[in-house]
């Protein structure tokens, strides 16, 4: 195995959902601690109902018991106060414990939000790094849309990773209607002041309610951006490969993945600023309650015992409402989704730099083909048995019926795949001894159906990359016939094309592309299909852009339309994965064959002047 295929091997194996933490580490000790706030709070709380009660015993008539008035004892000494002032001075002390539950809540939950942000980010960025660098095989065997999916929703659920089950659901539903029940048995006049609440918190509701819409549809935005920006890569693959691209493209993808962060975490300031509300609401709503229930036992309509039952269920009844918020759904489709981005990241990219692979400063352009045979599925063979050798600064023309093998044998030629049998060579060296990027820095590309990213016309020119010049932009656009139609441009070389170059016409997204080839002055070119589906004007100005271009370097080119190849230094007719003939076009039509066959379905009435 390659020294890149087991450092793939170990970021997988490492690639547990809690070694993302480990970046954060700071803010996850500061996270617990805020937790272990909230929890001291709690505890407090249930310490100050201690003296509460004790208090409320009194007013009624009763004795404490030893206990009891130690307690009460050390509050009157501790905060240097009458027997008065006691009364006063504990809902005081039980709103603070609120406060403190409200401030503590609110810092616990939004660190927490944040910190899983960062790390859905983190997962994210790493899914986007192993799938760009994925092979060629791996991608047009996998959809697209699955694999959108994987990148934006399922890395998404992995936040509820930790959720609570299914059954806390209906659980807490019906802890909640019981407790709300238990209160109006008590007392329901009191039940009714406590329900204040309602009203009371329907209005910071409505306004984080707002908040969370306006930037819930900017979070859906970006993430709509996020999987038309993988849409637009997955299907330019092939470009992002034989132009090196992929540094440039995950610097983009970076770029749109921080904003996504940057949203969201607004997003979790307002949720985290919700439950904080609605704690202090709650506490003020207590403490009044607190203040009449003591009244109320004085004047001998609540007891004691009764009050303490409906204070305790009032405060259980918060429980259940933060509890509602998980389920066993989110846990299982949460773990689902992170499996589902385990299975890229461990994928095992079978095109790699091998052991000895060396950077290829200087190509002279011979290309060889030796025994090579490759098939996609195992049983059926695309290409058998090709041998070919050509020189350096050689026209070679490949023709034949689709599925013959022609773009099979340029796709071994930039490994996007490796022979099944057989060695590719330039320069009398094997290609798998070439760095993938030096190999596809030497080969430039064009293809039939350009694929231009949702970029400006110089960016797509020179792929991003901040090396070219806007002279180098301005040459290249210039040799490939492209410079008129793209100074007339509303912004010229800055005007953004569209997705896919939906703004350019097929011919000028031509053109473009064959800019982008020439741009990094190639040894070898490869021109798949480039004029087969464009009008004769535009067919006369990229051939033209061709011929041009092809001086002094090998070239490649695919064709169905036999004009364009006419004046080609050799001509190959593939059939089957087999070369059956070979030679220029002159001696391949006295030879009557399989080219002479194919020459005159397309020009018939040249048959008959031959036949004469």
């Amino acid at each position: 195995m390659s020294r890149t295929g087991i450092r793939r091997r170990q970021m997988g194996n490492d690639l547990s959902l809690f070694s993302h933490l480990r970046p954060f580490l700071k803010k996850f000790i500061l996270a617990l601690f805020f937790l272990a706030m909230v929890a001291f709070f709690t505890a407090l709380f249930a310490v100050v109902i201690q003296p509460i009660i004790d208090e409320m015993f009194i007013q009624g008539g009763g004795e404490l018991s030893e206990k009891g008035r130690a307690i009460r004892n050390f509050l009157l000494s501790f905060l240097g106060l009458q027997e008065r002032s006691l009364l006063f001075v504990l809902p005081q002390l039980l709103l603070f414990t609120f406060l403190g539950q409200a401030l503590f809540s609110f810092l616990a939950l939004y660190t927490m939000k944040t910190l899983g942000l960062k790390v859905v980010r983190n997962i994210r960025d790493r899914l986007f790094r192993s799938l760009i660098r994925q092979s060629v095989d791996f991608i047009s065997r996998s959809k697209s849309g699955d694999l959108t999916s994987r990148i934006t929703n399922d890395i998404e659920k992995i936040k509820y990773a930790v959720s609570e089950t299914l059954s806390v659901y209906v659980r807490e539903i019906l802890t909640f209607l019981g407790l709300l029940g238990v209160i109006f048995y008590q007392d329901h006049q009191m039940a009714l002041v406590s329900l204040v609440i309602v009203p009371v918190a329907a209005a910071p509701l409505i306004y984080f309610g707002r908040l969370v819409k306006k930037r819930g549809i900017q979070s859906q935005e970006t993430v709509g951006e996020l999987s038309s920006f993988l849409s637009e890569t997955t299907g330019g693959h092939k470009i992002v490969k034989a132009f090196n691209m992929e540094e440039a493209e995950i610097s983009r993808f970076r770029q749109l993945n921080q904003k996504h962060y940057g949203i969201n975490s607004k997003i979790a300031l307002v949720y985290s600023l919700s439950p904080a509300v609605m704690e202090l609401i709650g506490g003020i709503v207590a403490a009044a309650i607190f203040t009449i229930g003591t009244h109320r036992i004085a004047s001998g309509l609540l007891s004691p015992g009764q009050f303490s039952s409906f204070l305790a269920a009032l405060f259980l009844m918060y429980n259940p409402l933060k509890r509602l918020s998980s389920a066993n759904n989110d846990f299982q489709q949460g773990k689902a989704g992170y499996e589902r981005v385990l299975q890229i990241v461990r994928a095992e990219n079978t095109i790699q730099d091998c052991a000895n692979a060396v950077e290829v400063k200087e190509v002279k352009g011979r290309v060889e083909f030796n025994d090579i045979s490759f098939s996609y599925l195992s049983d059926t063979p695309v290409v058998l048995d090709v041998n070919l050798s050509v020189k350096p600064a050689e026209l070679v023309a490949l023709v034949g019926a689709s599925g013959a093998g022609k773009t099979t044998l340029m796709n071994l030629l930039l490994r996007f795949y490796d022979p099944d049998k057989g060695v590719v060579l330039i320069d009398d060296r094997d290609i798998r001894h070439f760095t993938l990027k030096s190999l596809r820095e030497h080969i430039g590309l064009v293809t039939q159906d350009v694929f231009l990213f949702n970029d400006t016309v110089a960016n797509n020119i020179s792929c991003g990359r901040r090396r070219y010049t806007p002279e180098d932009i301005r040459a290249a656009a210039s040799v490939a016939r492209a410079s008129d139609f793209i100074n007339a441009l509303p912004e010229g070389f800055d005007t953004l094309v569209g997705e896919r170059g939906v703004f350019l016409s097929t011919g000028q997204r031509q053109r473009i592309s064959i800019a982008r080839a020439i741009i990094k002055q190639p040894s070898i070119l490869i021109f798949d299909e480039a004029t087969s589906a464009l009008d004769a004007e535009s067919e006369s100005l990229i051939q033209e852009a061709m011929f041009e271009i092809m001086r002094e370097r090998t070239t490649f080119v695919i064709a169905h339309r036999l004009s364009t190849i006419i004046e080609a230094d050799r001509i190959l007719v593939l059939k089957s994965g087999r070369i059956v003939e070979s030679g220029n076009h002159r001696e391949l039509l006295k030879k009557r064959g399989a080219y002479y066959d194919l020459y005159n379905l397309q020009f018939p009435e040249m048959g008959i002047i031959m036949e004469k």
